[in-house]
């Protein structure tokens, strides 16, 4: 028998070889992963529903499905946990964040990341915190609470996908299910050390109803790991078509074989701030240092300057106001079908939030105009940047992780460097990609003060295989396993 402290040495790649080679049974993985959780989720807060009976009725099938000679998957016995927010399981709750007035609803239908890593042979055993509507970078709502940061439980994991990246840098499993509206694959991955990839638009479907092409940014989902070959093991059973996605890319990545691919001769422009981002220097510092591990690597690192002609604040604001579209149209079919947040539960609804849904219905068709305007050019700047260099690096984030709150609203920092930014995401270096598809991946950069320090990895559309080449080869100048040590040390 696989105790728990054992298997969280393992990563799903080790897993699902010793799986398949019999060394390790998915009743024996299942079994230690719930141990664990047992053990180490009361002082982090990121699993907030057990799913334990489902997945030990589906480890014993897949055991008797190996018993038979049957090939299961390439993530074959590999325990993994999904967010409790746009994401759907068939008879699990779909709470949008901890809202209790959801907590009784049930799933009638399956998401991407539960349904194609469970076709992968996956065992999905529950689910992870996130803010209502992951309307932030940080994890928090007033039904659940905070979790907590394996590094230091004091801090915030990041958001939105907070809960899933915790799990993950703690040992619980080895890959979670995020998902993406403006860096919340990214942003947790950042704050807690481990890797966020989140692919192009399209490459992995996106299925949402009853508006198949929403009213918002570019939304994502994609894997959080501890390392890149456990990212491609998850990207090679979640990217493919599917019809139900306008956006949905027909094409094969070989994300296996970009492992070792490396970038020598590659072109990277590397930008601290985009000319317009307040960092701190520690991040600022910390992702200077580990950028010039690509030049050690043969590739060309070159400063480069964006020419964004507006402002960081602009930019917040205009995120806020598209996402906010989004979240209006699902309260509005929510109270079409009975349940009205609004009136039944207004205190769980974030003010911070409620500002720009309440907006919604007064902007107008000029407001609407102006701001993809504003989208293109951002767009445009990108697509100039990326004629010239086949990667952009960046930190992250630009400022460290922030300590919790006790009334369920934390955010991040309302200002950096004496500059005004805003608090839910401003100080998130993450929604350029969400205005414009490209594919991206948050890499810890290393440590400050004993805290993670993210690294941004952005390729050109739909290059994929390209940004996980760049990452993978990143970690293997630079591994970052034996940081686990530290959230492995924790007080229980």
């Amino acid at each position: 028998m696989t105790t728990s402290s054992e298997l969280a040495l393992l990563s799903a790649a080790e897993i699902s070889q010793a799986v398949r080679t019999g060394e390790l049974s998915p009743v024996e993985t299942t079994a230690a992963t719930i141990d664990r959780i047992e053990q180490r989720n009361p002082t982090l807060n990121a699993v907030t529903y057990k799913g334990y009976d489902d997945a030990r009725t589906r480890a014993r099938d897949l055991e008797s499905r190996i018993v038979r000679g049957e090939d299961i998957g390439v993530l074959a016995g590999v325990p993994s946990l999904m967010k409790d927010l746009f994401g759907f399981k068939p008879g699990w709750p779909a709470t949008l964040g901890g809202l209790s007035a959801l907590r009784n609803t049930r799933a009638d239908t399956w998401s991407t990341f539960p349904a194609r890593v469970e076709a992968a042979g996956s065992i999905v055993v529950g689910q992870t915190n996130s803010p209502a509507f992951g309307f932030r970078g940080t994890t928090d709502n007033s039904t659940v609470g905070p979790t907590r940061n394996p590094f230091c439980p004091d801090r915030n994991p990041g958001g939105s996908s907070g809960g899933s990246a915790a799990a993950v840098a703690d040992g619980m499993v080895s890959i979670a299910g995020a998902t993406d509206g403006g860096g919340s694959i990214r942003i947790p991955s950042a704050w807690s050390g481990v890797v966020g990839f989140q692919p192009s638009a399209g490459r992995v479907p996106f299925v949402t109803r009853p508006n198949a092409f929403g009213t918002s940014c570019f939304l994502y989902e994609g894997p959080i790991t501890r390392s890149v070959e456990d990212s491609a093991l998850a990207m090679t059973a979640l990217s493919g078509f599917d019809p139900r996605d306008p956006l949905s890319l027909d094409d094969t990545v070989d994300f296996m074989g970009a492992l070792t691919r490396g970038v020598r001769g590659k072109r990277i422009g590397y930008t601290p701030d985009y000319g317009i981002f307040p960092v701190e220097a520690q991040v600022r510092d910390t992702v200077a240092t580990a950028v010039r591990v690509f030049e050690e690597l043969g590739a060309i690192v070159e400063p480069v300057d964006f020419e964004i002609a507006v402002s960081q604040q602009e930019l917040s604001d205009m995120w806020s106001r598209t996402t906010a579209l989004g979240v209006h149209e699902t309260l509005a079919s929510l109270a079409a079908d009975g349940t009205d947040l609004r009136s039944e539960t207004p205190q769980e609804l974030p003010a911070s939030m409620m500002q720009w849904v309440d907006l919604v219905p007064t902007l107008t068709v000029d407001d609407l105009i102006r701001d993809q305007r504003m989208r293109t050019h951002v767009y445009d700047r990108f697509t100039d940047v990326f004629a010239t260099y086949d990667y952009i690096v960046a930190p992250t984030l630009a400022c460290m992780p922030v300590l919790n709150g006790s009334d369920g609203d934390t955010r991040g920092p309302s200002q950096i460097n004496g500059e005004a930014i805003d608090p839910l995401i401003g100080w998130c270096m993450t929604y350029f990609t969400n205005f414009t598809g490209n594919p991206s991946a948050s890499v810890p950069a290393g440590l400050s003060n004993g805290l993670p320090v993210g690294m941004l990895v952005m390729g050109r559309k739909h290059d994929d295989a390209g940004v996980m080449a760049a990452i993978a080869a990143f970690e293997q100048a630079r591994p970052w396993a034996h940081h686990y040590s530290i959230p492995g040390a924790r007080s229980l």
